[in-house]
């Protein structure tokens, strides 16, 4: 591992799991670029809302499950399914 991470550091280099490596993609539609930067906003997000990481996850109110899609039947298997395609 290398050197510990400051709030100076300007470039980190990491090995990404797999389940990590397909989060980014799916947040990115495909690109890990755009989906760290979305993660990113969606931190900032959270954080503008009073989220802090000690805090349990449930507080986001975000259910299991659900997709911003219109079609409310829309499984989110079939999601998945299209974020792999």
């Amino acid at each position: 591992m290398g050197r510990p991470s400051t709030p100076n550091t300007k470039y980190f280099q990491r090995t990404l799991s797999s389940p990590e490596k397909q989060i980014k993609l799916a947040a990115g539609e495909g690109n890990i670029c755009r989906g760290f930067e979305n993660i990113l906003a969606f931190y900032q997000y959270a954080h503008n809302r009073g989220y802090r990481p000690t805090m349990d996850m449930s507080i986001l109110n975000i259910g299991r499950g659900e997709t911003d899609s219109p079609n409310p039947r829309e499984s989110i298997d079939k999601v998945r399914e299209y974020t792999r395609e």
